[in-house]
């Protein structure tokens, strides 16, 4: 039997979950089953060297570059499918949202399967919009899918809440983690002495506004004000725009001395499996792969309520889930700081409940495949 053509099409491989989980999936899937072709808009990145040797790997463009968005929207996406994609698949998959979706869309080949993926718990109309010309060639483009994936059941609600006119088959698949992989290397060394008399945070994401790190500062000043964080520390890993700005932040309001900014580390779990408490601060998520991977090393949560979390987190019996706003982040961490039993509760629940597999979670993906 033939093997089915896949073709995957991403932006970059940057230092994101999306990127993480992806090469996470295509490190397991069944060769046997599937001939892959991984294609990115941009060939930069940390995990370009992840991507494995037996996955055809090519890109558009080796970096980004000026007027990139603007000449993207400019040409038809049909034309862009022409000049990027060449070849012939069976499945054509776009695993993020604008450039790469209007892309696949476009594709012309009535044999050809198109997919697309939703990492991103939408809130506004506009948001999935801004690498198509406008809001009406989006909602045709996908309407021109065989089916939308989405990585969570809240993903998928707000999706089709704000895009009503969308009527494509849609289905929920988590992300894939390499659980083996992790649990391997949060043995190795940690290049940062961790003192484990005190009560240690890990926060994992990169410093982007919309992953709420300003607000988790802010809620640490005011802990501290409270006399809550004497014997804190909070490390915070990755890399991003934002940067800057928080080392200004922690800086001004005293909080050298708990809060870490860390830097990216190709190795997050090393760090992840010392901590008593994972933290995310994020206004939105998808399904977040570094909450996931807290989970599986027996590290507890708290977490804004974002898509995904009542998922990963079982309705909250894996750790604390808090209303989306900067006065929960601050109260939900002065109560878990004044109850700290309840940390070690949380911990004792995940390791006699949670039970994950990478096996499973790439089943669901080739049970898809198959069903195209």
């Amino acid at each position: 039997m033939a093997k089915k053509k896949i073709l995957i099409f991403h932006y970059n491989l940057q230092a994101g979950g999306a990127e993480r989980v992806l090469i996470n999936l295509l490190k397991y899937l069944n060769r046997d089953k599937y001939d892959v072709t991984l294609m990115t808009v941009f060939g930069a990145g940390p995990y370009v060297n992840s991507v494995p040797k037996d996955i055809k790997y090519r890109y558009v463009f080796k970096h980004e570059f000026k007027g990139f968005n603007t000449m993207m929207k400019l040409l038809p996406g049909r034309l862009l499918h022409r000049l990027f994609i060449r070849g012939k698949y069976d499945i054509e998959i776009a695993y993020l949202e604008n450039s790469p979706t209007r892309i696949i869309a476009s594709c012309p080949n009535r044999d050809t399967k198109k997919v697309a993926w939703v990492h991103i718990e939408f809130d506004r109309r506009d948001f999935p919009c801004a690498g198509f010309r406008n809001e009406q060639e989006m909602i045709n483009a996908y309407n021109q899918l065989d089916e939308l994936v989405y990585v969570a059941q809240r993903t998928r609600e707000c999706f089709v809440k704000l895009f009503p006119e969308i009527k494509v088959p849609m289905r929920v698949i988590h992300n894939v983690n390499d659980f083996d992989q992790i649990k391997r290397l949060s043995q190795e060394p940690c290049p940062i002495e961790i003192d484990r008399t005190k009560l240690n945070m890990c926060a994992v994401n990169r410093l982007f506004y919309v992953k709420g790190f300003h607000r988790l500062i802010a809620a640490f000043a005011r802990l501290k004000d409270d006399g809550l964080i004497d014997d804190v520390k909070l490390y915070i890993l990755g890399r991003g725009t934002e940067r800057d700005v928080l080392e200004q932040q922690i800086a001004a309001a005293g909080l050298t001395e708990h809060i870490i900014l860390v830097g990216f580390d190709a190795n997050p779990y090393r760090y992840l499996s010392r901590m008593d408490l994972f933290v995310c601060s994020s206004y939105r998520e998808g399904y977040s792969t570094a909450t996931t991977e807290a989970i599986s090393l027996g590290v507890p949560v708290f977490t804004t309520d974002c898509s995904g979390m009542e998922e990963i987190l079982d309705d909250g019996k894996f750790g604390m889930i808090v209303p989306n706003d900067d006065e929960s982040i601050y109260q939900g961490l002065k109560d878990l700081l004044t109850h700290r039993e309840r940390i070690g509760e949380y911990a004792g629940k995940i390791k006699a409940e949670s039970n994950f597999t990478t096996r499973a979670l790439v089943e669901e993906y080739e049970k898809f495949f198959d069903s195209l």
